[in-house]
């Protein structure tokens, strides 16, 4: 959102440092979702739904733009300095092992997931099928997917009313989506108790998570080193 200048400071570093080209789409903030939801008969609202159709935006986006593949990031988000070595590697086991036959990659999630295949160490990353991904403040989601959830997530909107990473993870254990996870994560948020929240409340539970090398620390924009933080968030 445009009031949320330090997040745009930490994007646009780290947009610069790894080389990456940021699209910044349109999101949705808890007033205009509350008016959406009135209007709709939507099941959910407030910080929930503005969370789930600014998502929801991006795949309509996807399709209208014709954009096979698209790395999906909330803007509360630190990387690993070495990311680029590591997405590599990652994405080299994706095609050897599925080809194009999958629909999303969590480069992040913030619990623990029974298939992960070792506890998370700092320069092995893994892939592996997930069974239940949790957090959506890092993937990679292919046009054919966006397709598929642009229908799925509006009607949810008014038959169902969960979170957006709820009904995704729901639809993963039905077999609707080939998804795939990284562990450990190399894409992590920076958490509540740092970066203050207007979506989510601190009562909540803290959202951070540790990074071996810290790429906003190593820029001076963190003052805590991450790497002391534990791997996932325990509910």
């Amino acid at each position: 959102m445009p009031s949320r200048t330090e997040r745009r400071l930490n994007m646009d570093a780290l947009s610069a440092f790894h080389n990456l080209d940021f699209t910044y789409p349109r999101v949705f903030n808890k007033h205009d979702a509350n008016t959406m939801a009135a209007a709709s008969n939507y099941l959910i609202n407030g910080t929930h739904l503005a969370c789930y159709l600014s998502h929801l935006h991006v795949y309509k986006q996807m399709i209208e733009d014709n954009i096979e593949t698209a790395l999906v990031l909330e803007d509360d988000v630190d990387m690993e300095l070495d990311l680029m070595h590591r997405h590599t590697h990652i994405m080299q086991q994706v095609y050897e092992r599925y080809g194009r036959d999958w629909d999303m990659l969590y480069l992040g999630h913030c619990t623990w997931d029974r298939n992960e295949p070792t506890r998370p160490t700092a320069h092995n990353v893994g892939l592996y099928e997930a069974e239940y991904p949790v957090c959506m403040h890092a993937y990679v989601v292919t046009r054919d997917c966006a397709r598929r959830l642009a229908v799925v997530l509006e009607e949810r909107l008014t038959s169902v009313g969960r979170d957006i990473d709820m009904v995704l993870a729901v639809g993963v254990q039905f077999g609707v989506s080939v998804v795939l996870g990284t562990s450990p994560p190399y894409i992590v948020q920076i958490g509540r108790r740092e970066l203050v929240s207007d979506l989510t409340l601190l009562e909540d539970g803290d959202t951070a998570q540790s990074l071996t090398q810290s790429t906003l620390f190593h820029l001076n924009m963190r003052s805590t080193d991450p790497r002391t933080l534990p791997a996932y968030m325990v509910f």
